[in-house]
């Protein structure tokens, strides 16, 4: 099995979720929303990937993570996090369309790539 990390983004002040558009001319799933994550390097630690995962996309530091659990989607693994950044994200604009903080409601209405509206749904139906 493949490694990845999945980080889901939250802002506890109103509850609501970090999520971004893919632009329409990606190669992998073009227009969906998802989290921010991607592949674990070899040689890279899961706490690694996760900091240049969130750094790579957002241009933001993460200030706290707490594993979340792990999804199994086809060959790979989604090492799933709950994630605190730093400061407001500043998403990279040649790999996202449209981005903001939405609350389940507004996710629940999104067609997103892969798992990725599992996994948050999972975080609003199961947090502390």
């Amino acid at each position: 099995m493949n490694i990845s990390v999945s980080a889901i983004i939250i802002r506890k002040k109103d509850d609501k979720v970090f999520i971004a558009r893919r632009k329409e001319n990606k190669e992998f799933s073009p227009g969906l929303w998802e989290t921010v994550g991607g592949r674990v390097k070899e040689g890279e630690s899961i706490e690694e990937a996760l900091k240049r995962e969130v750094k790579e996309e957002l241009n933001m530091g993460i200030k706290k993570f707490k594993y979340f659990r792990d999804y199994e989607y086809y060959d790979r693994i989604f090492k799933t996090f709950i994630v605190e950044l730093e400061g407001e994200p500043a998403p990279s604009e040649p790999d996202f369309e449209e981005w903001g903080w939405f609350s389940k409601e507004e996710i629940e209405e999104r067609n997103f790539a892969a798992d990725c509206k599992e996994r948050i749904i999972d975080y609003f139906n199961f947090k502390d």
